[in-house]
């Protein structure tokens, strides 16, 4: 699954983009990116054995810690029915 930065964002869980915006220009999110008619997106799913909340998680620091939502479109899906 594929989501621009404001889907991600809310999916993980950080209050704004700017934070992975951020861990864009430090080329951490350089895997999971792609560029669609000219928007980018980030790649929801694992590469390597690794979601992109995981992948994120590496990446932050103590300054700048926030709590990452491992999102998963199954499970989301699957509550979302339910209701």
């Amino acid at each position: 699954m594929l989501c621009n930065f404001s889907e991600a964002a809310k999916c993980l869980g950080f209050k704004s983009r700017n934070s992975l915006y951020q861990l864009e220009e430090k080329g951490a999110l350089k895997p999971y990116l792609s560029t669609i008619n000219g928007q980018k997106h980030l790649y929801m799913k694992e590469i390597k054995g690794k979601t992109l909340a995981q992948h994120i998680r590496n990446h932050l620091t103590s300054n700048n810690w926030v709590e990452v939502n491992d999102y998963d479109l199954h499970l989301y899906i699957k509550l979302a029915n339910s209701r």
